[in-house]
């Protein structure tokens, strides 16, 4: 159901800000609405959270795998404010490390480009500081085109220049050039005009060759002490990941309470906010331990304003609501849909998987998961749906005589001998589920007062759609004729009722009775459940009859079980998926497009909210 709403105002002392606000967010009972422009804070949690997610971020790498069922570390509620010398220690070592790391690595790059620009002159005999000008000469070293040789020498002639070729490929030719320097610039310039091509090297008192062994050798001890930075590191964050991680969920924490949006006098505080109305006593509580010096006041929405949604239901259909969810939260002003999705969620999944073994199977892995894993929030309620879903596929799975795709003393009959008797039972399953919408309907058009609409809009459909059904009943066909009739009657005189003149009202009454085929097309949406039903019986048997053709041997009877758990496992999660998918779309369409508005705002209290930890 929805949870009626309360508008909470709290005034506190100024001194007290911290303390209130953070037995608010400890609570998690008050949704806090804007009354002013926030917290008077110099933002120091905002710079330390930023820091804290951007070491996290470049601590990554350096982190323990995680399986895929592990989830966050879990930690007490208690210890969540416990912050010390000791844990900023653990984030500053970790920065530091992380600094030596980029540094080592910056310096490995440094030495491979120089590296890089030296590799190609290895062969050059001279000093590398024997280069460039000299008391009368000037000597250089580059590449020239292959197409430029016969040129080349031309120039290098007729300046009487010396050249020497150190590599001659057919591309290109390395050479290196000595010409007297009062001659050196014109050589050059008509050098380059024929694409040749000078190095830049370093000035140094040995050959290219020594230079690149030189610069190997500390490239191989940067390397090492990379690899040494790096494993420290790593053994670091065995100790020092979930402490970093509860250091930015702390900052996170306090960057949410100095973004609380808040009025402030010279002396006092003051906040407002949504509370539920059967929480309104936890909250006094809450503050009350924070402070003596305080004012609280609740009143009911006042006309236009339009509270969030927060919605109670028991332990069974609470882990439903995500599936709502997921499409739009309910408004405030109408009812919990739910209470009633929720049996029909169920059992439509059971129907599309409808096998007992795959039922089975889906029980013990995501019971399994569950204790693995730990999940909580929204995953935890999807966990619940698939667990209970489990049991109606069971079910289903008996009643149609289907365990891992083999057909077995069905309880009523098997859909795979019998497929036009399951089509016709989807079918009717499909006109009780929108005729559970429809009343749903009715109810909310009578609460409101529209008991006219109700018989207009909903009852009149009804009568059609059921009437029509009864057609293929011989023994009821006679009272199918009369529903239908009246049914339509109903639709042609009343459809058009808003339509203003004579015409208009006629028109509407024919266009509303064309809205059979929308009905009609909803109907048929419901053999999806056939199909995959099918589906899901059809891909189990062939992976059985696959497995069986090889079990001729020992080595072939080991396959075959590779084969019946990989297949099997592999049809239950594309069973699941496609299971999941279109009930939701039935659910979201064909259901409650019949009644549900949404659109509501979801109650989400001012609260801790944490993504790498979990609370206790």
């Amino acid at each position: 159901m929805i949870v009626a709403m309360k508008k909470a105002s709290l005034i506190c002392m100024k001194e007290d800000k911290n303390t209130v606000l953070k037995a608010l967010q400890k609570s998690g009972e008050m949704m806090l609405c804007s009354v002013g422009s926030g917290s008077s804070s110099d933002g120091e949690a905002s710079g330390a959270m930023r820091k804290m997610e951007l070491l996290m971020r470049k601590l990554k790498p350096y982190q323990k795998k995680k399986g895929f069922l592990e989830g966050p570390p879990e930690i007490e509620a208690g210890e969540f404010d416990q912050r010390g010398d000791t844990e900023l220690s653990l984030a500053k070592q970790a920065d530091e490390w992380l600094e030596k790391i980029e540094g080592f690595q910056k310096e490995k790059d440094r030495l491979a480009a120089e590296i890089s620009v030296l590799e190609p002159w290895k062969s050059l005999p001279t000093a590398l500081d024997a280069l460039g000008e000299s008391s009368y000469t000037y000597s250089a070293v580059g590449i020239l085109p292959a197409k430029s040789v016969l040129q080349a020498d031309e120039v290098l002639g007729k300046y009487g220049a010396v050249s020497e070729i150190l590599e001659d490929g057919k591309q290109s030719r390395k050479i290196s050039v000595t010409v007297l320097k009062e001659q050196a610039s014109d050589a050059m310039t008509e050098l380059k005009t024929l694409g040749f091509e000078p190095a830049t090297l370093p000035k140094k008192n040995c050959t290219a060759l020594e230079l690149v062994e030189e610069l190997q050798k500390k490239q191989a001890e940067m390397d090492e002490a990379l690899k040494k930075a790096q494993e420290a590191l790593k053994t670091l964050m065995e100790k020092a990941e979930q402490t970093i991680s509860l250091l930015y969920e702390q900052y996170r924490a306090e960057n949410e309470r100095e973004e609380a949006p808040l009025g402030e006098t010279l002396e006092t505080v003051y906040l407002e906010g949504w509370v539920r109305s059967d929480r309104m006593e936890k909250l006094e509580k809450a503050i009350a331990k924070a402070t003596d010096v305080y004012s609280l006041s609740f009143r009911d929405p006042e006309e236009g304003e339009t509270p969030p949604t927060a919605v109670k239901n028991n332990k069974w259909v609470s882990q439903f609501e995500g599936i709502t969810d997921m499409f739009s939260s309910p408004n405030y002003r109408e009812g919990d849909p739910n209470p009633v999705m929720a049996p029909w969620y169920w059992l439509i999944f059971g129907l599309m998987m409808g096998d007992a073994g795959y039922g089975l199977m889906m029980a013990v892995l995501i019971f399994a998961a569950k204790k693995v894993m730990k999940p909580s929030g929204s995953t935890l309620k999807l966990m619940n749906v698939m667990l209970y879903s489990s049991i109606t596929t069971m079910l289903c799975g008996v009643v149609f005589g289907s365990y891992f795709g083999e057909t077995w003393n069905p309880l009523w009959f098997s859909p795979m001998d019998d497929p036009v008797t399951m089509l016709i039972f989807t079918l009717v399953i499909g006109v009780l589920h929108i005729f559970t919408g429809m009343i749903c309907k009715i109810v909310q058009n009578v609460k409101e007062g529209y008991v006219w609409d109700a018989i207009f809009d909903q009852v009149s459909w009804m009568l059609l759609i059921l009437g029509l059904g009864m057609l293929f009943l011989e023994p009821l066909k006679t009272v199918g004729i009369v529903l239908a009739i009246v049914g339509a009657l109903i639709v042609l005189c009343t459809a058009g009722r808003e339509k203003k003149g004579i015409l208009g009202k006629v028109t509407g009454g024919l266009v509303g009775l064309y809205g059979i085929t929308s009905y009609m097309s909803d109907i048929l949406s419901y053999s999806r459940i056939l199909a995959l039903s099918l589906a899901t019986g059809v891909v189990g048997m062939v992976m059985n009859m696959l497995a069986g053709m090889i079990q001729g041997n020992i080595i072939g009877f080991v396959l075959s079980l590779v084969i019946y758990i990989a297949g099997h496992i592999f049809n239950l999660a594309l069973g699941l998926l496609s299971a999941y998918v279109h009930d939701c779309r039935l659910q979201y369409i064909e259901f409650y497009g019949k009644f549900f508005e949404g659109g509501g705002e979801p109650f989400k209290p001012f609260a801790i909210h944490t993504n790498h930890i979990k609370l206790k």
